[in-house]
Order: C-alpha cells, then structure tokens, then sequence
C-alpha cells in the first residue's frame, strides 16, 4: 500500500466515530463565510445610493464607492473570524489524529489566545505575500507574451501580425502553463506551516522555515498527494459532498503533515552508530541513532480507554517503515 493510500485509509478510521463532528464543523465553516456574504449583499440592496458622480474620487459614483467599502468591511471581518477559526479546526483535526475527539467549541480557542489569535493572521498575511511576489516572478513573463500576442491579434499593425500573434500566443500559453506548474509544486513548501504552528511555542518565521525544510525533496508528493483530491473537489460543486469531502481532507491532510514532520524530525536527530569517542567509548552526538525499520504501523484513532489519562501522546498515529518509504522511491 502507498503512502497516500495509507493516509487516506488511516483517515477515515479516525473520522469512524467522529463523523458527526466533522461534518458540524464544515457546516459552521461554511455558515459563517455565507454570512458575510448575506450581510453584504443586504447591505448592498439597503444602502444603495443613486448613481450620481462621486465629490470625491471624480468619475466614479457613490453607490460604487459605497459597495467598495462595504465588500472591504466584510473581507475584514471575514479574514479576522475565519483565519483563526480555520487554525483552530486545524487544532480540532490534530487531537483526533491522536484518538481524542475534542467538543466542536474547541475550534474557537485560539479567540480566548490573543498571541496565537495574532499569529494566525500574520501567518496568513506572510505566507499570502510571499506567495504573491513567487507567482509574479514566475508568471509575470508568460503573462506579458500572452498579453503581447492578444494586442498584435486585435490591432494588426503589421502585414502577418495574425500568424505571428497566434504563434505567440500558443507558445506563451504553453509556457504560462508550464510555469504554473513549478509554480504549484513550489509553493507546498508552505504546507506544513500551519501545523508546526500549532505548537503554541513556535513563532511565525520558525514554522515557515521548518515548512520550508521538512517539505524540501517532497514538494512534488505533497502537490500530488493535494491532487489525488481532485475528483472528490469537482464532486463537491454539487455542495452535499463537500460535507464528506472537507472532513476527508483535513484529516488525510494532518496525518501527512504529521508524518512529514516526524520523518523531518528523525533525520535531524539520526547520527551515525560509528561516531563514538574512542578515549571513553561514549556518543559524539547527544542523540542515540533512531532505527527506522523498527516503526510500527498505523493501529487505530478511535477513542480508547486511556485517552482521557494523563499520559501524553508524543509520538505521532501514523508512522510507515523505512522499507515500504524505499519501495515509494523505486
């Protein structure tokens, strides 16, 4: 069995007796998104002015002016309550991966943490800048050809300007395309962000850069894992699936996080059996070397007996064998 494959399975034996919440929480995502745009489009049909020129911006009216800042109010609103609010579902999905189904309120906790609530938005509104400037260095020469070709098919200044439009036009979608794709793949490097932030003592900048390096030689498996995904997506067009679809997601979705990390983890930690001190017979590193052979399989998230003791949980619910990783590879 694959990777993904063994994700998505252990998946849904976490969501076995949890479906309900699951389903609850998607429902109240999606309410709220819905809300805004009710409140807007309200507030729009009540507050509509006549269309007049604007005394302030000439050119413009001032029912214009009003909707701009009525859809700005609620992109507000709506980035402060769901930003946190998706962390949180994060959160939610993190203990179940432990075998702990947590009450759905939950999801709300990062409100009652004014550091994490804060972190949440400057973790969205960083990656979101950086994602912008990489998609323009990527996509700004493409888009100038596609551009240039749709200006030399509409004007013809030239005698063959419609040949050559044409020939540039299909050669700079074809390359828009491909850059598109580079582009996808590079941008999984973010992936894990969120999750290392979970953590309530990591920093923004610390969970981008773990991201970056625990997703550095699996950005492609993370794009095609996201992409196995698709139909599921197209299904949810249809809004029932989407119920099924969100909780199967965000569940598949931590597992392999958490499993990225913690192979990220242990390679970090691995040092080499050789390197002992001669003098004294003790390790160079601090670490003992890690057998990776020695990983158990993924048993179970269904809520056991010893969930509500004191004991921890720290090492995570999904775990594949150095064996079955080099079977992947070839």
């Amino acid at each position: 069995m694959t990777l993904r494959k063994q994700v998505k399975y252990n998946a849904k034996r976490c969501l076995c007796n949890s479906w309900g919440k699951a389903v609850a929480i998607s429902l109240m995502g999606v309410a709220i998104y819905l809300l805004f745009a009710i409140i807007e489009m309200i507030a729009n049909l009540l507050l509509t002015l006549p269309a007049q020129t604007s005394y302030l911006i000439p050119g413009i009216s001032d029912s214009w002016l009003l909707s701009f800042a009525i859809s700005v109010v609620m992109a507000i609103g709506s980035f402060l309550l769901l930003v946190p609010l998706n962390l949180g579902i994060t959160s939610w999905y993190y203990s179940l991966s432990d075998g702990i189904s947590e009450d759905i309120l939950n999801i709300f906790c990062f409100f009652a943490n004014r550091r994490m609530f804060f972190r949440s938005l400057y973790l969205t509104l960083n990656i979101g800048v950086r994602v912008l400037l990489t998609s323009l260095l990527y996509l700004i020469v493409p888009g100038a050809g596609i551009g240039f070709s749709i200006w030399l098919l509409s004007t013809a200044p030239f005698a063959g300007a419609i040949f050559a439009g044409s020939l540039a036009l299909t050669f700079s979608a074809m390359l828009f395309l491909l850059m598109l794709g580079f582009l996808l793949v590079r941008l999984q490097k973010y992936f894990l962000a969120r999750y290392y932030l979970l953590d309530t003592t990591t920093t923004v900048h610390k969970a981008i850069r773990n991201s970056i390096h625990a997703t550095k030689s699996v950005r492609d498996e993370i794009f095609l894992f996201k992409l196995s995904f698709l139909g599921w997506g197209i299904a949810s067009l249809i809004l029932l699936p989407i119920l099924y679809t969100s909780a199967y997601y965000s569940m598949s979705a931590m597992l392999y996080a958490r499993f990225l990390m913690e192979q990220d983890k242990r390679s970090n930690s691995i040092v080499l059996v050789g390197d002992v001190n001669s003098d004294d017979g003790s390790e160079e590193g601090s670490t003992a070397a890690e057998d990776l052979s020695q990983t158990k399989p993924f048993e179970s998230c269904s809520p056991s007996p010893a969930a509500n003791s004191d004991v921890s949980v720290e090492e995570p619910t999904i775990s594949v064998s150095l064996n079955q990783e080099l079977g992947e590879k070839e």
